[in-house]
């Protein structure tokens, strides 16, 4: 049987968390026409979720577009992928998709290309386009007009949303929120991993995207959900768990989807002949994907400043809600608390540590565990 935890890529069907309220929330807004904020930290599922959703609204007629902001690294790629997906929304290439493109982006030039392995794209030739703000304002209308012509509603994804931030000014949010704001028959969505960088885009009263949706932060897993989820997978694989092995799963990844996966897809490839995963099996798993992530974690710790270290070090030994309190400086000797702050917004802007829960804790649970096995 293929093992049935699946780590690092979009999933759907039986290999995604049942987040059954989520999803049902999402659906709800979406179809309601509300445009929604997405965030949480790196790998909690955001982009399987979202597609779920997207997938349940296709089947209900809806216009569903999905795009991945992060290869669009200026103005100009931004433009050229949102004309592509929209493109491909449409339908695989042909002379009538081109006929659409055609009737929805009228100043652009559409291309069909054929690449090295025979397959058939839809390229688009900007290099005639001067003013950059009549081309992008007819992209940003294209998906309503298109919405407004067949009569039904659509959902425009923007995923790693926060990369806008990197096109050294706002033009891209005004020129969107300005279109946008009119757009009563779309619905948008924007997910977001980098926290610093993405709330500030919609938390800002001087930004252009200032309270433009409902807020939905994705959260960690809860407990018995984990436990749920674990132990049925194991059981279709015709293993069964050791008491209080699913419970301890859940306690060593803390919630976390991906780290939970990931855990259980070692546990599943290293199981042995028994029938039975006992907690000797989850020690040794965790062992193994400590050592297995060993190089991601000295790569962050090389990219943190020597008082960054000491205090990542210091939170991995004891979570606080107070890490500049002076019991808490003098017991790791971290000195001033002016200094411990400079360095707790240096963690959190590389998303390393959040607050959560009421206590600054690690985004990953087993970088944690990681810093107290192997970092003195």
């Amino acid at each position: 049987m293929k093992n049935p935890f699946v780590f690092g890529e979009a999933v759907s069907g039986s290999a995604f968390w049942n987040r059954t309220a989520e999803i049902k929330e999402l659906t709800q807004d979406l179809r309601g026409g509300q445009n929604v904020i997405v965030f949480s930290a790196r790998r909690y599922g955001k982009t399987s979720l979202i597609k779920t959703v997207l997938q349940k609204l296709a089947e209900e007629n809806l216009i569903t577009i999905y795009m991945d902001l992060y290869p669009a690294t200026s103005k100009e790629s931004f433009v050229r992928l949102y004309a592509k997906t929209i493109a491909e929304s449409l339908g695989k290439p042909s002379t009538k998709i081109f006929s659409a493109v055609r009737r929805w982006l009228p100043r652009f030039l559409p291309k069909l290309v054929v690449d090295s392995t025979g397959k058939v794209e839809l390229t688009f030739d900007l290099n005639n386009l001067r003013n950059f703000k009549d081309y992008f304002h007819e992209l940003l209308e294209s998906v309503h007009k298109r919405a407004t012509a067949e009569k039904r509603n659509a959902v425009v994804v923007f995923d790693e949303f926060q990369e806008v931030t990197s096109y050294g000014d706002d033009e891209i949010e005004r020129e969107m929120r300005s279109s946008f704001q009119h757009h009563h028959n779309v619905s948008y969505v924007f997910l977001g991993s980098k926290k610093h960088l993405f709330q500030g885009i919609f938390n800002d009263a001087n930004r252009p995207f200032y309270r433009s949706g409902k807020h939905f932060p994705l959260g960690r897993l809860p407990d018995q959900e984990i436990i749920k989820f674990v132990t049925d997978r194991f059981q279709r694989g015709g293993l069964s768990l050791q008491p209080d092995v699913a419970q301890l799963i859940a306690r060593e990844s803390r919630g976390h989807p991906y780290y939970t996966q990931l855990l259980c897809h070692i546990l599943w490839s290293n199981r042995s002949h028994h029938s039975e995963i006992v907690k000797k099996d989850l020690h040794l798993a965790v062992e193994t994907m400590l050592k297995r992530e060993t190089p991601g974690y000295q790569a962050i710790m090389d990219g943190l400043t020597l008082r960054m270290r000491q205090l990542a070090i210091a939170l991995s030994q004891e979570e606080t809600s107070t890490p500049y309190g002076e019991n808490f400086l003098s017991k790791y000797n971290l000195g001033t608390a002016s200094t411990v702050q400079r360095a707790l917004v240096s963690l959190i802007q590389k998303d390393v540590i959040d607050h959560m829960e009421g206590h600054y804790q690690f985004q990953d649970p087993f970088f944690a565990q990681w810093l107290q096995r192997f970092v003195y």
